[in-house]
């Protein structure tokens, strides 16, 4: 199966976005709920400081655990949103070199997945996928390597896209 497919920015976005809250979307909801546990625990723990200091310290250990959730909460609300703003700037240049780029091409065949950008093929064995997954309409296939390919229902149609799924759980089998 060979599909040719045009440069989308908007679908690029948000298949971008999409990759982004999959690496993310789980680290940034516990650490979201931690911080709400954190300042209640802190806050009891002054509480309880102000009311009666003096009571085997417990005030002390609420706020020493409220700290031990909110610090972590601090340190990755930073380096996420360090991480989405050079997510970003990579999203901008990528943009800005596939906007020309008119040929444009993913081939499946029996052996191996091959992709055509421009004058550059590349040729990727089944052996060294590792996982699929179906995402909001998206199939995303991840190497050994971590190096995700992403492909929308929308850019090859539905009857296309039920072929290609049906065709890569085939490929890659999942350990």
């Amino acid at each position: 199966m060979k599909f040719e497919l045009n440069f989308d920015k908007d679908i690029y976005n948000q298949q971008m976005d999409l990759l982004f809250d999959l690496a993310w979307e789980r680290k940034i909801k516990y650490y979201k709920n931690s911080q709400y546990l954190g300042f209640l625990l802190i806050i009891l723990g002054a509480a309880l400081i102000y009311n009666r200091p003096n009571i085997f310290g417990i005030g002390y250990i609420f706020i020493f655990c409220g700290l031990t959730n909110l610090i972590p909460f601090v340190y990755y609300y930073f380096k996420i949103k360090s991480t989405y703003r050079k997510f970003n700037a990579a999203k901008k240049s990528e943009i800005e070199t596939n906007k020309d780029v008119k040929d444009f091409s993913w081939e499946f065949t029996e052996e191996a997945f091959i992709i055509t950008v421009g004058n550059q093929l590349k040729i990727l064995l089944w052996e060294e996928f590792t996982i699929y997954l179906i995402k909001d309409d998206n199939v995303i296939l991840i190497t050994k390597d971590y190096q995700p390919y992403i492909l929308g229902e929308i850019e090859v149609g539905q009857e296309n896209f039920k072929m290609i799924i049906s065709f890569v759980q085939n490929k890659i089998r999942v350990k």
